[in-house]
């Protein structure tokens, strides 16, 4: 049978801590009580495990993630960014999925990484700036890096350019004279959809001839978009073009408008965001804002290892460039 600590500090009649600063050549222990150790460990044989030692002190080579439903688009690919930059440099991933926005569940995600000695953590997940700001505050040996935070946030971060992207997909609806607009955004809570929204109206507003018919809140998923747009059609037949916050929502959407029987685009022009995978396989290919995720994950890990690098108070943000790539829905 193997000697273990507790057959050593039973015999010298220390605690096992003791025995620990011992063998790791602490400087915190009396001369006397190390010379019983010494002698114990030399008596019974004892062979100190220094791998073991050495994992118990270092910090592992992990990237924390905290995401939303990785189902989504854009969060899986965001997430193999981070994942392949991550194996580049020899570090693993974690993850922590909180599906539903609760600060508790958030907090409780990054206690957990805590105690996994988890240095690094990238926030995949809709935050308010005096969220973000606390969590920096709260955890301040976790370098953070954000993805979904107002521009005007305190913090590392990197993301999309939202606004910019939002820009040119209205700017596209007012070259094809767009008279009656639906705008299906993204969750409020979400600071990509709030500066996607701020982005279409910086447009459109400085056209008086055309008309936001409805503006309608979704959930990033296919299924909102069809609601929506079944939605605004009942209450509005005039729509000629509608802007959507993401390319699972703007699906939904062509699936209403097929059964409503109006034609893409000759009736009705359609325009999304993000350039999923399958956006060039809908019907008709769908129109929209390409934003490079795997990038943005990418870019997220060189940052958080970089700040960790340079122990700077100063916070950079990182805005990931977009590009109009149109098809057959507009």
């Amino acid at each position: 049978m193997s000697v273990t600590f507790k057959d050593v500090a039973k015999l010298a009649g220390v605690s096992t801590q003791t025995v620990s600063r011992v063998t790791n050549g602490s400087s915190r222990v009396a001369e006397k009580t190390r010379e019983r150790v010494d002698a114990a460990i030399k008596e019974l044989g004892y062979v100190p495990n220094k791998g073991a030692q050495i994992l118990g002190r270092a910090r592992p080579k992990v990237i924390g993630l905290v995401t939303i439903d990785i189902h989504l688009h854009g969060a899986s690919l965001i997430a193999n960014g981070i994942r392949k930059q991550a194996k580049e440099i020899g570090f693993g991933i974690s993850l922590a999925v909180v599906s539903d926005h609760s600060f508790e569940k958030i907090i409780a995600a990054v206690r957990d990484f805590k105690a996994q000695r988890v240095e690094f953590v990238i926030m995949n997940i809709p935050l308010s700036k005096e969220e973000a700001e606390t969590l920096v505050s709260d955890f301040s040996a976790i370098h953070f890096v954000f993805i979904d935070v107002p521009p005007q946030t305190q913090v590392n971060a990197v993301y999309g350019a939202n606004y910019e992207g939002a820009k040119q997909a209205a700017e596209l609806m007012v070259s094809l004279h767009k008279k009656h607009l639906l705008l299906i955004t993204g969750p409020h809570e979400s600071s990509a959809s709030e500066l996607r929204l701020q982005g279409w109206m910086d447009v459109l507003k400085k056209d008086p001839n055309i008309k936001i018919v409805n503006q309608l809140e979704g959930d990033w998923q296919a299924k909102t978009g069809y609601q929506c747009t079944l939605q605004a059609l009942a209450e509005n037949n005039d729509i000629d073009g509608i802007i959507v916050g993401n390319d699972q929502m703007a699906l939904g959407v062509l699936r209403a408008l097929n059964e409503a029987n109006l034609k893409v685009p000759q009736q009705v022009s359609v325009i999304g965001f993000d350039d999923s995978s399958d956006s060039a396989y809908f019907y008709p290919p769908l129109t929209t804002i390409r934003q490079d995720f795997l990038l943005i994950g990418k870019r997220c890990v060189l940052m958080a290892l970089s700040m960790a690098e340079q122990r700077t108070l100063l916070h950079q943000q990182e805005a990931i460039v977009t590009q109009l790539i149109a098809r057959k829905t507009t």
